[in-house]
Parts: C-alpha cells; structure tokens; sequence
C-alpha cells in the first residue's frame, strides 16, 4: 500500500502501477490509446470455414427524401460479418435531404461514395459555437436576439472523404448539393465501446415510419411519456406530440422545406495542413490527451480526411495504380474508432501484389471497376474467385492471401480495417516476402535452381505493391509508408 498524505486516503500501490503504465505508454505510437477501446473478443468463436461471397445489399428501407440498404439479412447467412465483427449499410440522401439526428452503439467510418454536403456531431463537454463564428450571414439569432443558435462544430465533406462516426456521439448529414448523396458506412460490432449484443443499433432522435414499413429503428422519444417529456423539456405538449413523431410517416431521411434549406449552415471548405503541422498536430494530440477539466481531445479533432486526392497517396505507379492508407497517424481520431481505411486504385488490367492482412479483417468494397480476386484460407483452399463488380462488399480474413488484377477500364475500391493501424504483408515486389528471402533459403523451399530462385526474388523488386501489368512501363513513387 502506497503512502498517503495527511488528510488523504491511501492510494493501492496497484493503482498507482496501473497509472505508471499508463503514463509510460502514452506516448507508444503503435501502443493502443488509453481513449481508445481495442476490439473484444465477442464472436471468438467465429470461424471462417466454407466460401466466401460477394455481398450486395440484401435490404432496403425508404424513407421521404433517401433511402438505407442494409447489407445483412440479421440471419447466419450473414456469417462473414459476424465473424468479421462488421456490419454495412449504403446510405443514399436525395438533394436537401436531411439524415435525422442519431447515435449507434457502435463507433463506424463513413466512406462518401458520390456528393457533398455537411455533417454535424454533438460531443459530451465540448463548446458550442455560434452561427456567426462561420459567417453564416443570417440565421435564427437575427430573430430572435436573446438566444443566439449555438452549436457544436459542423463538418464539410466530400467525394472521397472517409468520415469518422464514434459510438454514442449524436449527429445529422445534410445534402446540400444538387445530385443525390451516396455513402457506404461499415461499423464495428467488436469493439469494446459497445456494451450491447454485437450488432449495430441505432438510436433515432426524430423521424417515424409509415405502418407496414419494415425497419429497424424507431424514434427513442416514442418510448417517453408525452407528460413527462414536457415536463423535463420545458415545452408545451403540442410540441412534445411533434417531438415523438408518432404521426410523421417520412422515415429517418427527410427533405428540408425551409425557404433556404440549410445553406444557412456553411462550414469552412477543408483543408489539410501541412507536413511540419502535421506533425505539430499529432504531437498535440498526444500530449493532450486529456484537458484539466476532464473532457479529452475529440471536440479538437476532425472527423473527415480525404482519400481520393493524388497528394494523399503512399504509393503512386503511373502504369500501374495507387494506394492511399489512413491510420491514426495520419488521421488520430481512429485511436479512439480502432480501425482504419485502404484506397486502392488499379489501372486497366494492373495487378495488386498478393498480400495477407496482418492484424485485421478487412471489408472491401468496389467504388467502381471490376476485378479478378482470388482469396486462399490456411488449409490451401480457394475460399473465392470472382470478379467484384460496383457495390459488392467482400470480407477479408485477417491472414488470408489476396491476389487482385483489375479488369476492362480498371479498378477502385475502399477497404475498412478492423484495427487503426493496419498492416499487409505483400508476396512479390520491393519490401515484400520474396525480396526478404535468401536466394538458397527460395530454392531450398521450392525445390528450384538458384537462377529460377534469383528470378522469383527479384522480378518485381523495382515496383512496390502496386504491379504493371505483363508487357507495361513502370515509373514508380514510393510517397510515403505503404504497407499495402
């Protein structure tokens, strides 16, 4: 037991390891983040045995102004994103709709396929802001001078954007652009921020579904009595009865009637910093984890980082494709969601290095092209052969080999990670398993000649990851740390 001041308690010296533990690996950048849960272990008993399928959205609920597909039909059918601790939704909001306030159980990244529009998130203990600090031009205060419309910080987003959704944080998506809005959301059923059975519930604020509809979320408010919400609100029960929505039949997705719609809300355009802010940046987050107060660092944090740019990749072959990877050191609010995203872009008939996923599963969706994918289990199996076409999502277990070569005009897709810094081993090319092998070690396991081994060692040493195809030029740039 660990000494105590006068006046004070004793402190149990187990506290106080636990505390120098925690202390010590703060600054651990591969360390898990004290504000960040690691994944549980609630479907260990998951395995991946059989086929794997490509899968499309299986359901579909409509609402007034969009619509939600949902990729699993909640029966064992849908065995790969169990195991995977995965579960996907496609999310398609018409021009000036609006996404109605929610929250999940579960944190989740958000990949916006096609449009714009703007997001905002309510955190526990962060400031609010006003309209004006935006320069929004006009607004609710100008009406009403007494009460000013604060709130907490909007978000601009775009086509390319992968956006970060933790668990439990309220938040809303507008479409303020003029063509509809498509976005691919993939949450973590695994991770320890979810308290609940492993799977996605989500907690409408507002909304309500016409009879007979099949959905699979209602508006929480429903479940209070109409008394005691006006009570504890302090509005009138007129309005409490619109509060709960029980006779609002447009879904969770509704067009915006306003004069003006919401273009009242005008985020600042984003904007990325630069290398030496980056890191100035990152270093705060580390060292500032936690504000005296209590609250931590997510009311300073973004939510939204793009992948599609050219200057955002880590590896870039001009005959062959690129690969753009975000992890929390790029993008340190996935610390605390504890996954991560791959953007890969094949040119025609280019071929991604096989690779296995090191330290997660992977759920890989098509943005659009088409590809030849082969998937092998431990056992030698192939587990599928296919060709992935827009839309489908295949699950990828961690350990698995992957062989890719894109097809007709090429190949896009987007790859969600279960674990914030993900990472690949590749079979072929520079930094891969071939280049790290002896040349005797190679002819000894394959039964070759030295020259043959000599050949399968070094034929791709000068391309990285990403593969021209038989034939094509190669002209590579290694931009930053590629690990797939």
């Amino acid at each position: 037991m660990a000494a105590a001041l006068p006046g004070q308690l004793p402190v149990p010296s187990s506290l106080c390891l636990l505390l120098l533990l925690c202390c010590t690996g703060a600054g651990a950048a591969t360390s898990s983040s004290s504000w960040g849960a690691s994944r549980g272990g609630a479907t260990r008993e998951c395995g991946f045995d059989g086929k794997l399928e490509a899968l499309e959205p299986r359901h579909k609920v409509q609402s007034e102004a969009g619509s939600v597909e949902y990729f699993s039909r909640f029966t064992e059918a849908d065995r790969e994103l169990t195991c995977a601790g995965v579960f996907a939704v496609r999310v398609v909001v018409d021009a000036l709709g609006l996404l109605l306030p929610r929250y999940s159980n579960l944190h989740s990244l958000v990949y916006i396929l096609q449009g714009r529009g703007i997001i905002g998130f309510s955190f526990p203990g962060c400031q609010e802001e006003t309209q004006q600090q935006y320069g929004y031009g006009y607004g609710y205060e100008h009406h009403h001078h007494q009460h000013p419309d604060e709130h907490h910080k909007i978000h601009r987003f775009e086509q390319g954007d992968v956006v970060a959704m933790p668990a439990g944080a309220q938040h809303w998506l507008y479409n303020d652009g003029d063509a509809p809005l498509v976005a691919i959301y993939v949450f973590d059923t695994n991770n320890n921020i979810n308290q609940l059975e492993p799977s996605m519930r989500k907690f409408l604020l507002a909304g309500g579904f016409s009879k007979g509809q099949p959905h699979f979320a209602e508006n929480i408010f429903k479940g209070i009595d109409a008394q005691f919400l006006s009570e504890a609100l302090g509005v009138s029960m007129n309005v409490t009865k619109k509060l709960q929505s029980r006779h609002d039949q447009r879904g969770e997705i509704v067009r915006v009637e306003l004069e003006h719609g919401l273009h009242l809300l005008n985020p600042p355009s984003p904007s990325f910093p630069s290398h030496d802010q980056h890191l100035q940046y990152q270093h705060r987050q580390t060292c500032q984890r936690f504000d005296g107060d209590g609250s931590n660092n997510i009311c300073t944090m973004e939510v939204r980082h793009s992948v599609e740019r050219l200057d955002q990749a880590d590896v870039y072959s001009p005959g062959a494709g690129r690969i753009t990877r975000l992890t929390s050191h790029k993008f340190p609010i996935l610390n605390l969601i504890q996954m991560s995203a791959v953007r890969v872009d094949l040119y025609q008939d280019a071929i991604l290095s096989p690779y296995w996923n090191f330290n997660a599963h992977s759920a890989m969706y098509t943005i659009r092209g088409c590809a030849r994918v082969q998937v092998a289990s431990d056992n030698g199996t192939t587990v599928f052969d296919g060709v992935l076409r827009p839309g489908q999502l295949l699950i990828i277990p961690q350990g698995y080999l992957v062989a890719t070569k894109a097809q007709g005009e090429g190949f896009q897709y987007i790859s969600f990670e279960t674990n914030p810094n993900s990472m690949v081993s590749h079979i072929a090319g520079k930094n891969s398993v071939f280049s790290d092998l002896p040349v005797a070690v190679i002819a000894s396991s394959y039964g070759v000649s030295m020259e043959e081994a000599a050949e399968l060692k070094n034929s791709r040493k000068h391309e990285l990851a990403v593969f021209t195809p038989p034939g094509g030029s190669y002209d590579q740039v290694h931009v930053g740390s590629a690990q797939q």
